[in-house]
C-alpha cells in the first residue's frame, strides 16, 4: 500500500475552477488500486491550536515562476494498493520537476509519496460513497 500526496497551490480567484476539475476533471474511472482519494484544504495555525505543521514553500521552489504569490493550499491524498497503480492512473498525467500546468495554479504542484511502515484500524469508517459531484 502507499499514500500519494499531491500539494496544489491554487489563485484564490480560481478555487472554483480547481474545484470543479478535480471533481469533475480528474476522473480516475474504476482505477486498479485505488482504495479512496481525499481532497482538503490546508488550514493555518489561526483554525486550530493544534496546527503546528504549515505547507509552505521550500528551498526548490522557484518563486520567479509562480503566477501568484498568494495561494490557498489543498493536499489531495490517494490511498493506493501499489505505486504502479497509481502511476499507472495517475502518472500518464503528472509533469517532470515543478512546472505549473493549469491555468489556475498560482505555483507548481509537489508531490510525495508515503509508504505506511505500519497501521492502526479503528472502528469507524472510511465513507462509503464518494462525494456528490465527484466523478468517479
Amino acid at each position: 500500500m502507499i499514500i500519494a500526496l499531491i500539494n496544489w497551490r491554487v489563485q484564490p480567484a480560481q478555487v472554483g475552477a480547481f474545484l470543479d476539475k478535480w471533481k469533475t476533471g480528474l476522473k480516475l474511472e474504476g482505477a486498479r488500486g485505488l482504495v479512496a482519494e481525499f481532497l482538503s484544504r490546508v488550514e493555518d495555525d489561526s483554525f486550530h491550536e493544534g496546527v503546528t505543521w504549515t505547507i509552505e514553500p521550500d528551498d526548490q521552489d522557484d518563486r520567479t515562476t509562480w503566477v501568484s504569490q498568494s495561494y490557498v493550499s489543498y493536499v489531495n491524498v490517494g490511498i493506493w494498493e501499489t505505486v504502479d497503480d497509481f502511476m499507472n492512473a495517475v502518472g500518464k498525467y503528472m509533469t517532470k520537476g515543478r512546472v505549473i500546468k493549469e491555468v489556475f495554479e498560482a505555483a507548481p504542484r509537489r508531490r510525495a509519496i508515503l509508504t505506511p511502515e505500519h497501521w492502526r484500524i479503528g472502528v469507524s469508517r472510511l465513507p462509503s460513497a464518494t462525494s456528490p459531484g465527484v466523478l468517479e
